[in-house]
C-alpha cells in the first residue's frame, strides 16, 4: 500500500483517461489484464501503488509506453 505522503512517480490520471479514450470499463480493462477490477480502480485512484509488472500489463494493453505513465522528477525535486 502507498505510504500516507508518499509522493507517487506514476501518472494515474494519464492511466484512467487513456482506459476511458479506449472506451474501456475498469471491468473490461480488468479482464484483459487479469486483475481484479477493485484493485484496478486503487490503482487509477492512487490508492495502491502497482508492482512494475502489473503496471506494464495495464499499459500493454491500453497501449501505453510503460516510461509514458512515468512522473520524470527534476533535480530540484529528488533533493
Amino acid at each position: 500500500m502507498k505510504a500516507s505522503g508518499k509522493k507517487s512517480c506514476i501518472d494515474y490520471k494519464l492511466l484512467k483517461e487513456r482506459r476511458l479514450q479506449k472506451k474501456f470499463t475498469q471491468y473490461e480493462l480488468a479482464n484483459e489484464t487479469g486483475l481484479n477490477h477493485d484493485h484496478l480502480g486503487q490503482i487509477e485512484r492512487g490508492k495502491k501503488e502497482p508492482k512494475v509488472s502489473t503496471l506494464y500489463k495495464i499499459c500493454e494493453v491500453l497501449d501505453l509506453q510503460l516510461d509514458a505513465v512515468l512522473i520524470k522528477e527534476t533535480m530540484e525535486e529528488i533533493e
